[in-house]
């Protein structure tokens, strides 16, 4: 097999939607010698093709990919929609925030702005997250349904969703229970989860017309931010993407109240 042999049958796996995959699976599952493995695996990190976590030791798509889709792609209506209100929300805010999609059972960030007061610990575009530990990840997975949740995480409620960040749903069963919660405030709020010391608020719109689904979070250095700043930053979220959601038509946010005034 050729090293592009192996390329493409690695990257056709991950197009697959299995999500991150540690050394052993990947070897298993497209039924390779663990030295050629090994070989391949390492080659594909080393140009940008593949990442890995340091704590899991998953490798995942890497954000070289990412970006060139992302640079090959035109804006959509959407995402020129969804931009406006990212400006307004960091400038409002004075926080990182931050445009993401979906894809599979992992978030991918499309656009960041840092704000006025930015966190120290930043996700550049391109980047990819489990979306079960994420506020991100599971205000848009609150817009799928049982089917399509059960397609990404199985229905068998007791096996876990992953174990990217510092405390991510222990079981699938509870990654239910949290979407559920997301999905009935339209928005989700991570504190300390995907990293300590950060915090998120996100929630999600789907333009009707296309389909397209987008996630959009403030996110902010936990320590700093009261509860009461932390519901301020809700509100607004809650406003500006509801409005979105109201004018593209999005069955979600019907009755959603206009775009809130500054943040104190």
């Amino acid at each position: 097999m050729s090293i592009l042999d192996g390329v493409q049958k690695v990257l056709s796996l991950y197009a697959q939607g299995v999500g991150p995959q540690t050394f052993s699976e990947i070897a298993a599952r497209l039924a390779l010698p663990k030295s050629s493995a090994s070989r391949l695996l390492n080659q594909m990190q080393l140009y940008g093709l593949l990442d890995q976590d340091p704590a899991s030791r998953r490798y995942r798509p890497g954000n070289l990919l990412a970006l060139a889709v992302q640079a090959d792609q035109a804006s959509t209506p959407l995402d020129d929609a969804c931009r406006e209100v990212l400006t307004r929300l960091s400038e409002r805010s004075g926080m990182t925030a931050y445009l993401s999609t979906l894809n599979g059972p992992e978030t991918v960030v499309l656009q960041r702005l840092n704000g006025s007061h930015p966190v120290q610990v930043l996700s550049s575009p391109g980047s990819r997250r489990a979306a079960a530990g994420t506020a991100m990840g599971r205000a848009m997975l609150a817009r799928l349904d049982d089917a399509q949740l059960a397609a990404l995480y199985g229905d068998d409620g007791a096996l876990p969703p992953g174990r990217e960040g510092r405390d991510p749903p222990a079981s699938v069963a509870a990654l239910r229970q949290r979407v559920a919660r997301a999905r009935e405030a339209r928005c989700a709020v991570a504190i300390d989860e995907a990293m300590p010391g950060i915090g998120a608020v996100a929630a999600a719109v789907r333009d009707p017309a296309s389909g397209e689904l987008r996630g959009l979070c403030v996110s902010f250095v936990s320590f700093e931010i009261s509860d009461d700043q932390v519901q301020t930053l809700r509100a607004l979220l809650l406003r500006e993407v509801g409005a979105l959601g109201a004018r593209l038509g999005d069955p979600y946010w019907a009755g959603a109240l206009p775009a809130a005034t500054d943040v104190s």
